[in-house]
């Protein structure tokens, strides 16, 4: 079995992931926004044409009301930390690595052990930039993953409330029906 090498290909690789993870997570995002929506216009279609005219039913109906709101307020500020937490680095341009690289190269003259002292320096630093960006955008990728993780409890909260909501919602409509019917 070959031994484990922590070289360039296993950081970048480690790196490209995080990247990728990056833009999963922002993707993500996307089907809990349309459901939120969907369930708000649900909430605020039942709230207007809610009668308010049984006690019961008007006392029932708003604290299931009140719970939800609180649940989509803390859905909707879970999802926008999620997707303004976007703090990722990157490894610099090409062009300032090879910038870099020439400038690193200028003290190879200087150096006891010259040109190959000087790049084994050279890799060394970059190999520290690509864990540090890594590592970085690891804990980016963690944090944001934990925040889409209770923006979806949350919203899941908003749906029961909202299913819940619906049956004295459904009761008020059809006395109210019956009601001004006669």
């Amino acid at each position: 079995m070959p031994g484990f090498r922590f070289d360039f290909d296993f950081l970048r690789n480690r790196y490209d992931y995080e990247l990728q993870r990056k833009e999963q997570l922002t993707a993500a995002l996307t089907l809990p926004v349309a459901v939120l929506s969907a369930l708000g216009g649900a909430i605020v279609a039942m709230a207007r044409s809610f009668s308010y005219l049984e006690p019961l039913l008007t006392w029932s109906f708003g604290t299931i009301l009140a719970a939800e709101g609180f649940a989509f307020v803390a859905c909707l500020a879970y999802l926008a930390r999620a997707y303004h937490r976007q703090t990722y680095v990157f490894l610099p341009m090409l062009g300032e690595i090879d910038k870099s690289r020439e400038e690193f190269l200028e003290f190879a003259p200087a150096m006891a052990g010259g040109e190959a002292e000087v790049i084994e320096a050279f890799e060394t630093q970059m190999r520290q930039r690509m864990i540090e960006a890594a590592d970085r955008n690891t804990q980016t990728s963690d944090e944001r993953s934990g925040l889409l993780h209770r923006a979806r409890l949350a919203l899941y909260a908003v749906l029961v409330l909202t299913a819940a909501a619906g049956i004295p919602y459904v009761i008020d409509q059809v006395s109210f029906y019956y009601a001004t019917a006669i």
